[in-house]
């Protein structure tokens, strides 16, 4: 009986370090010639992916997370077990993946870049949720803003326990409504634009947006209202995925 607990114990400790690995692998440090870090905090991890043409990663672990692709990607996916697949998405699309260790090939002629958000408190798969339709009656002004999901050019595209998925488009000379962010975002720019931004009792202020450019902007623990306008000669498009608490 004895030597059967121990074997017990023995075959637990092992599993348990087993997962300590693969959590470990899922949240180490990327791989600076395929990956960069763009930011950071206890809640998400954001990485630039770039591939040169047919350019392979080493082999490396995710947690759940959410891309979208800045080029065209042509990939081979290889698991650990030697299983391959290859897939293909044009640019600008966005993808939900559950955790995984595996390596990437580009098998493209081009180079691949994406960003990919990691979720760090990820605890379950992703469950999609349908957005929740209706109109505000908000009046989309300084002192009566929308909320941003309710903004006619931000569009919920995506939505799990996690992420929101906003698509925002305006076209030259167009302006949104006042509106307010209460969540953690983080926009990624799809195309270049000349933009200006106003917060309620504020002047304008210039707010050039460029293509590929990522960043972070807190607005759980502080919301913030402004409305944007395209003065320029070129469509704007962003994608802002919001952070869910």
């Amino acid at each position: 009986m004895q030597k059967f607990a121990a074997l017990l114990v023995l075959s637990f400790s092992i599993a348990l370090i087993g997962s300590i690995a693969i959590l470990a692998q899922a949240q180490s440090a990327p791989d600076a010639s395929t990956a960069k870090v763009e930011f950071e905090n206890e809640q998400i991890r954001v990485l630039r992916a770039s591939l040169g043409p047919h350019q392979k990663t080493a082999v490396h672990g995710h947690s759940s997370r959410l891309g979208v692709t800045l080029t065209r990607n042509e990939i081979r996916t290889t698991l650990p077990d030697g299983t391959t697949s290859t897939s293909t998405r044009g640019a600008h699309e966005y993808f939900w993946s559950e955790p995984v260790t595996h390596q990437v090939e580009n098998l493209a002629d081009a180079p691949l870049q994406n960003i990919e958000i990691e979720f760090k408190r990820a605890s379950s798969s992703g469950v999609g949720v349908k957005p929740a339709a209706g109109e505000s009656k908000a009046q989309g002004t300084a002192t009566d803003p929308v909320a941003v999901e309710q903004e006619p050019h931000h569009h919920v595209i995506f939505e799990n326990q996690y992420v929101r998925v906003l698509d925002v488009v305006l076209r030259p000379g167009e302006t949104s409504l006042f509106h307010r962010h209460s969540l953690d975002n983080v926009p990624i720019q799809l195309s270049d634009a000349t933009m200006k931004r106003q917060s309620p009792g504020e002047h304008w202020a210039a707010s050039p947006a460029k293509a590929g450019s990522v960043g972070f902007i807190g607005g759980t623990k502080s919301p913030y209202i402004h409305r944007i306008s395209n003065t320029g000669t070129t469509e704007f498009h962003v994608l802002d995925i919001e952070i869910l608490p």
